[in-house]
C-alpha cells in the first residue's frame, strides 16, 4: 500500500466525478479509468503504482505543465479537485470569530497545496481579513451581496466545493450550490440563540443545513440545535511559529455583547481595584460599559490584527454566557496564555481546571473571582507550567496541522 511519489497537483480542469473513478481534463479528452489512460495531445510520462492500492498518472500538457492524478482503490484521488478548487463564503463587516477561523482554514489549505479562494459576499470597505489572505498569497473576491451574482459566478466557474460561514453566506451558498449542483460544506459558529431579526436568520440558517452536502458545528451544544446530523469538528490553530507570552494583562478579548460576558468582567475589575484589567474588542454594549467602567479598566478597541496584542496579555477571561469553541481561547492557549472562562460551549475540551487555567459556573461572580486570585498569586514557577501546559493542549489537539488533512479527506468524500 505504497503511495506513489510525485507532484500531486491538478490544472485545468472542469469537472471530476470520483464515484465514477475518472477524471476528465478540459477539452482535450484525458480520461483516467481503471489502469488505462486515452490522450490526444497529452502525452504520459510516468505510471507508477499498482491497481488497488495507489495509482499515480504523470501527463504532460502542451504547455508542459505537469499533472498528476490519483486513484485509490479506483476512486480518483488527486490533491486539486479542480481549477477553482476550494471556495470559501462568508458575509463580513468586521474581524471576529469567524473570521480569524477563515483565515486558519484557508491558509492551512494553502500550505497543503489546496486551490484556495475566499469569496466575501458583499463589500463593506477595507477588511483586515482580506489583508491577511492576500499578504499570505491567497485569493480573495469581493461580490454585491447579491444571490445572482453568486449564481453567476458559481455557475460560470463551478468550484468543486464551497465551504459556507455564518448566517447570510451559508442560506444563500446553499441555495445556489443546490441549484448548480456544486457539492457544499457549511460550518455552523454561533453558540447563542439570537433575538429579534436575527432570530429568523438564525431559524433560515438551521433548516436550509438540509440543502449541505455536510454539515459541520463547532461544539456539541451546536450540533444538536441542527435538524441534521453534523459532524462536531474542533477549531484550530497554526502553532509554527508562536512564541510563548509573558505579558502581565488580564484581558477580554472579543465581540461586547450581551452573549459574550463583558459585563460580567466589569464586575470583576471593580471587585479588583488594585489591578488593571484590559478590553480588546468592540460591539453594541460597548458604550453602555464605557459609562459604567471603573478607572482601572481600559478599553482598547477593536483590533485588526491581534499579533502584537497577544504577548501583553498574561491571563485570557471569557465570563460568556454563551460559546462554541472560541477562537480567542484557542489563539490564547497556543501562546501559553491560561484561560479563565465560563463553562459552557466545548470550552470543557479545551480548558483543564487547575492545569491551563479554569472554568466557572456562567454568572457566578465569586468563582470568577476566587480562581484569578489564584492566578495572581502564582509564582513564577507554578505560571511557567500552566502555560506549557496550555500550549500542549493545543499541539496535541486543536493544531491546523492535526485538523487540516482531517478536512482535505472530508471534503473527497463531499467531492465522490
Amino acid at each position: 500500500m505504497g503511495e506513489a511519489q510525485g507532484a500531486f497537483v491538478m490544472l485545468n480542469c472542469n469537472q471530476q466525478h470520483s464515484a465514477s473513478h475518472f477524471a476528465r481534463a478540459n477539452t482535450n479528452s484525458c480520461i483516467l479509468q481503471s489502469l488505462s489512460i486515452r490522450t490526444s495531445t497529452y502525452k504520459l510520462i510516468s505510471l507508477h503504482g499498482k491497481f488497488g492500492t495507489n495509482i499515480a498518472f504523470k501527463c504532460l500538457f502542451p504547455q508542459t505543465t505537469e499533472v498528476t492524478l490519483h486513484m485509490k482503490h479506483k476512486a480518483l484521488k488527486e490533491k486539486l479537485i479542480s481549477q477553482n478548487g476550494i471556495w470559501i463564503l462568508l458575509d463580513s463587516r468586521k474581524p471576529g470569530g469567524i473570521e480569524s477561523h477563515v483565515l486558519q482554514l484557508a491558509v492551512g489549505l494553502h500550505k497543503h497545496d489546496q486551490d484556495v479562494l475566499v469569496i466575501f459576499l458583499n463589500d463593506y470597505g477595507d477588511h483586515p481579513l482580506r489583508d491577511a489572505l492576500l499578504h499570505r498569497g491567497i485569493s480573495t473576491t469581493t461580490l454585491n451581496g447579491s444571490i445572482t451574482t453568486l449564481w453567476n459566478i458559481v455557475q460560470k466557474s463551478r468550484p468543486s466545493i464551497l465551504h459556507t460561514h455564518g448566517y447570510k453566506s451559508g442560506i444563500l451558498g446553499r441555495f445556489v450550490a443546490a441549484l448548480c449542483n456544486i457539492p457544499v460544506a457549511s460550518t455552523y459558529h454561533a453558540g447563542e440563540t439570537s433575538s429579534g431579526k436575527l432570530k429568523l436568520y438564525d431559524w433560515l440558517d438551521r433548516q436550509t443545513a438540509r440543502l449541505a452536502s455536510r454539515v459541520f458545528a463547532v461544539s456539541p451544544q451546536i450540533a444538536r440545535r441542527l435538524p441534521v446530523n453534523a459532524t462536531v469538528v474542533d477549531n484550530f490553530v497554526e502553532s509554527n511559529g508562536l512564541q510563548i507570552s509573558y505579558g502581565k494583562q488580564i484581558a477580554f478579548v472579543g465581540r461586547l455583547s450581551i452573549e459574550k460576558g463583558p459585563d460580567y468582567f466589569l464586575r470583576t475589575a471593580r471587585r479588583f481595584p488594585q489591578y488593571h484589567f484590559h478590553i480588546y474588542g468592540d460591539g453594541p454594549l460597548a458604550a453602555e460599559l464605557k459609562l459604567s467602567a471603573p478607572i482601572n479598566l481600559h478599553f482598547h478597541g477593536q483590533q485588526d490584527d491581534m499579533a502584537s496584542v497577544w504577548p501583553k496579555i498574561g491571563l485570557l477571561v471569557m465570563p460568556s454566557r454563551h460559546e462554541g469553541l472560541p477562537m480567542a481561547a484557542l489563539e490564547a492557549m497556543v501562546r501559553g496564555i491560561p484561560v479563565l472562562a465560563s463553562r459552557v460551549g466545548a470550552l470543557n475540551q479545551l480548558v483543564d481546571t487547575d492545569s491551563n487555567g479554569w472554568l466557572v459556573t456562567p454568572g457566578d461572580g465569586d468563582e470568577l473571582a476566587n480562581r484569578l486570585r489564584l492566578w495572581v498569586g502564582m509564582s513564577k514557577q507554578q505560571r511557567h507550567s500552566f502555560k506549557r501546559a496550555a500550549r500542549e493542549k493545543i499541539l496535541q489537539r486543536f493544531s491546523a496541522d492535526i485538523a487540516i488533512p482531517q478536512l482535505i479527506s472530508i471534503y473527497w468524500q463531499i467531492a465522490s
